[in-house]
């Protein structure tokens, strides 16, 4: 399963914001981010599997020195959730994704 890590926002001015602020997403619905943490006594890029549906044994977040080994443990972590998920639930999370959207647009 293909993962595209995007800049959260790449048409800000502030260098920073296009460079730290990234998202995940999968089969083009958003699954997770993976952001830089500068204000950390030792900086680290923190991500997280935003995906809702709670299984405690598998870790949805974590940090890492660089933003390469934070895509690498996203994606363990992505791989090791998604098949616990399955699919009947994945394509649950995908219309409701689908609904978050239709409801956000509505409101613009």
């Amino acid at each position: 399963m293909s993962l595209i890590l995007s800049r959260s926002y790449p048409d800000d001015p502030i260098e920073a914001n296009r460079e730290h602020f990234w998202r995940v997403t999968s089969e083009g619905v958003y699954v997770g981010s993976i952001v830089y943490h500068p204000w950390q006594q030792v900086p680290v890029w923190g991500w997280t599997i935003t995906v809702q549906d709670v299984d405690p044994d598998i870790g949805k977040s974590g940090s890492a020195p660089s933003r390469d080994e934070a895509a690498a443990q996203f994606r363990q972590a992505w791989d090791r959730y998604r098949a616990w998920l399955g699919d009947k639930r994945w394509l649950q999370w995908i219309k409701h994704m689908e609904l978050v959207e239709a409801r956000a647009k509505s409101k613009r």
